[in-house]
């Protein structure tokens, strides 16, 4: 797709990577079950060690764990959450869904697995499972972000409120300055050049904020922005464009 600030991308701790591993079982529960106190050690042991491994070992780590103790939703949310970042997403939805069958109201597992409906397109599920975290942590900003990126109606008052409980979210403070500059160029304006200082070295905000500059005759603001952000950026295509605005802005 054209480079661009992927609203998703924004989301704090949500990194996928592409990685060739072997098709680990995803460890699965039958039924309610019975853990000793042996098993349950072991298991929280294993996901404590888990905690300093890479990825893959941490996977293997966890699955041991569960097999072990099916009942610890930490464990099926690391795991669920590590298949998450690995790009195996059917994996990462199964183990979200188990971690919910243990405890309805784990709030990040309701956000990352909307975020992945959300990312299939699955808009009514993704919207109830973000609902879900609202009730369920109210004080919880990411309920409130990621339900305004698929609510544009509702938009404003649901990025205000996430913003009311971290104010410094990046995501948030730039999806609103999106919004605002439709409305209000010049509240907008600044509120790019808020969401932008607080992640010096973006170079998509970065971009950003030199077009808006542009756009409201700043040339000398949206010259050094945008030779900022070619500077930081390592995206070919976004590099490219970046070259055109300032090729242009020289010219004019």
């Amino acid at each position: 797709m054209p480079f661009r600030i992927s609203y998703r991308s924004l989301q704090a701790g949500l990194i996928l990577l592409t990685l060739g591993m072997p098709g680990y079982l995803v460890a699965r529960s039958s039924g309610p079950e019975q853990v000793s106190g042996a098993d349950r050690l072991e298991a929280t042991a294993l996901y404590k060690q888990s905690l300093k491994q890479g990825d893959v070992e941490a996977v293997r780590m966890l699955l041991r764990a569960a097999k072990l103790n099916g009942t610890d939703a930490e464990i099926q949310f690391r795991l669920g959450y590590l298949y998450h970042k690995m790009n195996y997403r059917e994996e990462a939805i199964q183990h979200y869904r188990r971690t919910l069958e243990i405890r309805t109201c784990h709030k990040k597992a309701l956000v990352n697995l909307g975020n992945l409906y959300s990312d299939r397109n699955e808009t009514d599920e993704a919207r109830s499972l973000y609902q879900k975290a609202i009730e369920c942590a109210p004080d919880f900003y990411a309920g409130y972000y990621n339900l305004a990126l698929i609510d544009s109606n509702n938009r404003v008052s649901l990025l205000e409120k996430a913003l009311s409980l971290k104010a410094d979210h990046f995501g948030s403070n730039y999806l609103l300055a999106k919004t605002y500059y439709d409305r209000d160029a010049q509240r907008g304006l600044k509120m790019m050049e808020h969401a932008c200082a607080l992640k010096e070295n973006h170079p998509g905000c970065l971009r950003e904020l030199g077009e808006l500059y542009l756009q409201a005759g700043q040339k000398e603001k949206a010259r050094s922005t945008l030779k900022r952000a070619l500077f930081l950026s390592k995206h070919p295509v976004e590099r490219r464009e970046i070259r055109l605005k300032l090729q242009s802005l020289d010219a004019s």
